[in-house]
């Protein structure tokens, strides 16, 4: 007897995809299953463990660079360098993974390299880098240091954070994600004095005073052995992420005019160009707060390299536990109307850092640490809202290009902080503060209306699931 099988097309299993030869579904059951899919989508999450090691990959890289602010004005005096020596060693780090590292870690990622492998890459030539810095005692090279910092700047490979989480996390999920990023990043301002206070005493107490290893040199064997060991947790636990955003469109179909659009769109736009400036002046006024409190607690306070850090590592960490806290109220207050009003909080406690004359009273010094930490506290926030406002005001195809951009001038002005601190007095240190946070206010104030989302990211909210079924919308958190 004969039988008949009929042969069905396979049916789309991601995002909603909807191909050629696919069985024709009632327009309201359709538009349910898009509304569902759509909803998956701006909600999705990456693996913990991967996610976890991004957020790692971060604090490790600002403590390769803050690790050494205590110790390099001391290491510097040991070559016979000048005090300019010691902020161009801080300064080189950012300053070349921005000009350098930045556009080296976005060509691979143009050309198909995965994530995994860039980091790996990255990871090993700044050990590489660390053993150099802690050997030029023993070369007593000044050009060594140098040569050091730059291969670490050149492989810091900060554009991993900010890609991946655009990458990997959904739209709705992002800005919480991209706070507690940069929570990460408070934490390892803390953890950079307080480690180096630490090292300190810990040489100091077991008397060794070596070429090799001492109180200068310790801080590059330090992160050698760190980012040794942060390797093979890539190695073995690392996955990379898709970017399904920019592969599939909201309606449902294959998006087959990106390369036309992306022509169209430009990043060179007032509201991405105001995001850029808030991602320089953050880093550049965070890390010039920190040489320069270093710098001032060393020659005005007349306190130990030790002292100083463990001074440095506890206002870190209120600045970390507010950073932290900021990210509570994310869900609450629109992107735009918190980054001005973080930067109209951070000129306002700027003030509070205005010191005249050279004597230091206890109330003088109580009022200059409370505006260092309202100051930095606010920083930090400006820096998170401009992190997750980028990738939300560029056509999804430009997050990439936009999120490189932005690591770029990020790195800038840390490099920038870093070298004014080392040059400035108390006056001129409060008065660029202000200046600044004042600057960036006025200016979001004045183009706010070009901080908006994009308007093809606010076509994956158009169908919401709930509104689908009648019932009233989710808070888009």
């Amino acid at each position: 007897m004969a039988t008949c099988t009929e042969t069905r097309a396979p049916q789309p299993t991601t995002l909603g995809l909807v191909t050629e030869g696919s069985p024709r579904q009632p327009a309201g059951s359709r538009v349910e299953f898009l509304a569902d899919e759509t909803w998956k989508l701006q909600e999705r999450m990456p693996p913990r463990m991967s996610l976890n090691l991004i957020y790692i990959l971060l604090i490790l890289l600002v403590l390769n660079v803050e690790i050494v602010v205590p110790t390099a004005d001391q290491y510097a005096k040991r070559l016979g360098a000048s005090e300019s020596f010691s902020g161009a060693v801080i300064a080189l780090t950012p300053v070349f993974q921005g000009i350098i590292g930045v556009p080296i870690n976005y060509s691979m990622l143009s050309r198909n390299v995965s994530m995994k492998s860039i980091i790996i890459i990255m990871v090993a030539s700044s050990i590489l880098g660390n053993v150099l810095y802690a050997l030029a005692g023993l070369m007593h090279s000044k050009i060594i240091i140098l040569v050091s910092r730059m291969i670490i700047g050149i492989c810091q490979c900060q554009l991993a954070g900010p890609i991946y989480i655009a990458r990997a996390v959904g739209v709705k999920k992002r800005t919480k994600v991209m706070f507690l990023y940069s929570t990460m990043a408070a934490v390892a301002f803390f953890g950079a004095p307080l480690i180096a206070a630490l090292l300190e005493m810990f040489v100091k107490d077991l008397r060794i005073q070596d070429l090799v290893l001492d109180s200068d040199t310790i801080p590059g064997w330090f992160m050698a052995v760190l980012y040794f060991i942060y390797m093979l947790l890539i190695v073995f636990f690392f996955e990379d992420a898709e970017d399904v955003e920019t592969t599939a469109s909201p309606s449902g179909e294959t998006d087959t005019n990106d390369a036309n659009e992306e022509s169209q769109e430009s990043l060179c736009q007032p509201g991405f160009l105001i995001c850029l400036l808030s991602s320089f002046i953050s880093p550049m006024t965070t890390t010039m707060c920190t040489v320069f409190f270093v710098k001032l607690a060393e020659q005005a306070w007349d306190l130990s390299v030790s002292a100083t850090s463990l001074w440095l590592a506890a206002a870190m960490v209120v600045v970390a536990a507010m950073s932290y806290l900021s990210g509570v109220v994310t869900p609450y207050i629109e992107d735009r109307k918190g980054l001005l009003l973080s930067s109209l909080l951070a000129c306002i406690s700027a003030t509070l850092t205005y010191h005249i004359g050279h004597d230091w009273s206890t109330a003088s010094i109580i009022i200059f640490v409370l505006g260092f930490l309202l100051m930095q506290s606010c920083s930090g926030v400006v820096k998170n809202y401009g992190y997750a406002l980028v990738p939300k005001i560029v056509a999804p195809q430009l997050k990439d290009a936009a999120g490189t951009v932005n690591m770029v001038v990020l790195q800038l002005g840390r490099g920038t902080g870093a070298q004014l601190g080392a040059m400035m007095n108390t006056t001129s240190f409060a008065v660029s503060q202000v200046g600044s946070y004042f600057l960036l206010a006025v200016l979001l104030y004045i183009f706010r209306a070009q901080l908006k989302q994009h308007a093809k990211l606010c076509e994956y909210k158009a169908i919401d699931p709930v509104e689908a079924s009648g019932e009233n919308k989710r808070n888009p958190g």
